[in-house]
């Protein structure tokens, strides 16, 4: 289940000055901006793919593996945009704090190749349908290397920022989901894989179901084998 993060571009409108328009990916009824930092425009052809950004304090355990496994070298052919080169991988998030002071952090990471954005999530404890519960509209059954999977869409937020400190906001773009079980069993949590992007056109859904298949089993707490 996506926790929310900011995965922005940026532009100039009208005489207000610049603005920064970011879209908001919303994991729940509360949209939260975790901030602008690392994203950014897309590498000139000639210049090198970006590597993972290192860990901070705030990211999660999890997130150089989870990093490390999305960002691979054949990634941008996975994901149908083979000219493209990533421009940022970082961190998904940051923690979350509970109303009794625990805080729980964002097990996840993303990359950006030009208007294209992917984000893995490990779920940790939460089982496939347990996160196609949160799903409306309702989650469709799948299934990937076959064990039990789900995809399901949702909206992204879009914020504007100006320099005079006022923000708007309003609907975004498409977000497409990919919840894959960890296990054959389907028991012991799920890894997600989200795919948005920052321009008019929509995701490609297959995008997820080839980048599953070629990542998921790479990733630390992959149970190998088949239900």
């Amino acid at each position: 289940m996506t926790d929310d993060s900011v995965v922005a571009d940026t532009g100039t409108k009208g005489a207000a000055g610049q603005v920064v328009t970011a879209l908001v990916l919303v994991g729940g009824a509360i949209a939260l901006v975790w901030g602008l930092g690392g994203v950014g425009d897309s590498p000139a052809r000639d210049e090198k793919p970006a590597a993972c950004n290192a860990a901070k304090e705030t990211d999660a355990p999890e997130y150089p593996a989870l990093c490390a496994a999305l960002n691979r070298p054949d990634l941008p052919t996975l994901l149908g945009t083979p000219t493209e080169h990533v421009s940022v991988a970082q961190s998904g998030g940051g923690p979350f704090t509970f109303p009794d002071g625990t805080k729980m952090y964002d097990a996840s990471a993303q990359v950006q190749l030009g208007p294209v954005n992917v984000r893995i999530t490990d779920n940790r404890n939460l089982s496939v349908q347990d996160v196609a519960s949160f799903a409306k509209p309702p989650a469709l059954p799948t299934s990937v290397l076959g064990r039990a999977a789900a995809t399901y869409a949702d909206h992204t937020m879009a914020i504007a920022f100006s320099t005079n400190g006022k923000s708007t906001s309003g609907p975004g773009g498409i977000a497409r989901h990919l919840v894959v079980a960890k296990d054959p069993k389907a028991g012991g949590g799920s890894f997600e894989l989200t795919i948005w992007r920052q321009d008019t056109a929509l995701p490609d859904e297959t995008a997820l179901f080839r980048i599953a298949e070629q990542v998921l089993p790479t990733v630390r707490g992959w149970v190998a084998g088949e239900a």
